[in-house]
């Protein structure tokens, strides 16, 4: 197991198979292959532009990509088209397994064995898996420590290198999930966390920290060509979500502040002319959500944006003069898009991210909003805009993708054959 990019230590050599090389297209000559694996098949428009991302990335390094979904096990398109909402006897069956969640483990993990079986064939194909981005090291009742723990053993069965990239924890692990994401960690090549947090996080593992990596979404062709806006900025954006895990119980408070919040921005941006939007970043629980808060607000011409897909999202964020996020991704994907974003949530991710790129000041609790809004109908958004910027430019993350990009690049050119 090894956090340097550069150099992996000799435990963690590799080579391609002789059998294999002859038959794989990434042989000498031809364009090596990875498959991907990550949420890809779920309406998150957030998991969406992270697929997006991961094309890009390896597809600039010289790589061909097959895509996979980590939960489903299963091929994705490359156009990530995903799941459909399931039907009304598939969902009570999951109902029952959300109050059952020894028996849903267990189920879980006997599929998971089956779907890789069936999936070997196809992996030994490629020269190398990848998994990330997304809070994939994240315990959820072995969710993703299950899917983790199959594609070690089969790295390990086809001999094949692994990478860990743009990855988050969130929460504690459970024993069992600790277990399985120590062997997953064991059989990795490469690691490269999404933020400082994660790293410190896996330190703990490691030995060390692994380098930053950051998130799929943001790329410094995207941040470095931001220094124009360019479009025209006619509304604040909000951003509404349902909060999950241990921080549902604070669902209530968290609309409170949210409707509070945006009544404010919304006396402020008529004195601008500017629209205020609420919008999702595509999950259906969120959709409730944002639907409770827009019917609550006092604001005139006010707009509920619920995108269907990560074009609408991206284009209604091109258009805004600023958005307050609670999810993580409805802050990345504004800063993608040259939009200043300030981060409001109960959970860490956002906060840890946001501390990451060096504009932690920007995040705020909930007992902020009032604070917040006050700030905001102030504010410069292109001051706010380019302060953001500059912090981004210098943030550490480009140095290690720039080095996860150097072995990729190598290994591309020297037809997988790395001691």
């Amino acid at each position: 197991m090894n956090g340097n990019l550069q150099s992996p230590a000799p435990a963690r050599r590799w080579q391609p198979r002789e059998r294999a090389q002859s038959a794989h297209p990434g042989a000498r000559g031809a364009r090596p292959e990875v498959a991907a694996f990550g949420e890809w098949d779920t309406a998150n428009l957030g998991d969406r532009g992270i697929h997006e991302g991961v094309l890009r990335f390896f597809t600039g390094c010289g790589w061909g990509v097959r895509s996979f979904g980590v939960s489903s096990l299963a091929p994705v398109p490359a156009d990530g088209a995903f799941q459909d909402a399931p039907s009304g006897k598939l969902e009570r069956v999951r109902a029952m397994l959300r109050s059952a969640p020894r028996l849903k483990r267990t189920l879980r993990g006997a599929r998971q064995r089956v779907r890789m079986a069936g999936l070997l064939a196809e992996l030994g194909q490629v020269q190398a898996i990848a998994v990330g981005g997304g809070a994939l090291l994240t315990d959820s009742n072995l969710h993703f420590p299950q899917s983790l723990a199959q594609l070690a053993r089969a790295a390990r069965r086809l001999d094949k290198p692994v990478l860990c990239l743009g990855c988050s924890v969130e929460g504690d692990w459970s024993g069992a999930g600790e277990r399985m994401i120590r062997d997953f960690l064991a059989a990795c090549h490469v690691i490269a966390a999404r933020d400082d947090a994660t790293a410190a996080r896996l330190g703990e593992v490691l030995g060390t920290p692994p380098p930053v990596f950051g998130d799929f979404c943001l790329s410094e062709e995207r941040i470095l060509g931001g220094s124009a806006r360019g479009e025209e900025r006619i509304a604040l954006a909000i951003n509404v979500c349902q909060l999950a895990g241990p921080w549902a119980p604070a669902q209530e408070r968290y609309e409170e502040a949210m409707v509070a919040l945006v009544n404010r921005l919304a006396r402020s941006a008529a004195a601008r002319r500017a629209a205020i939007r609420v919008f999702t970043t595509g999950p259906a629980e969120d959709t409730h959500a944002a639907e409770r808060v827009f019917a609550r607000l006092a604001a005139r011409g006010a707009e509920l944006h619920l995108p269907r897909n990560l074009a609408q999202l991206s284009a209604m964020l091109r258009t805004s003069a600023a958005v307050v996020a609670t999810r993580l991704h409805g802050a990345v994907l504004a800063l993608a898009e040259h939009t200043p974003a300030v981060g409001i949530s109960t959970a860490p991710k956002l906060r840890n991210f946001f501390s990451t790129l060096g504009i932690r000041r920007h995040f705020h609790d909930l007992g902020d909003a009032r604070r917040l809004a006050e700030w905001l109908a102030e504010a410069d958004y292109d001051a706010l805009y380019a302060e953001q910027r500059r912090a981004l430019v210098r943030a550490p993350v480009w140095a290690g993708r720039a080095r996860v990009r150097d072995q990729l690049e190598s290994l591309a050119g020297m037809g997988l054959e790395c001691r």
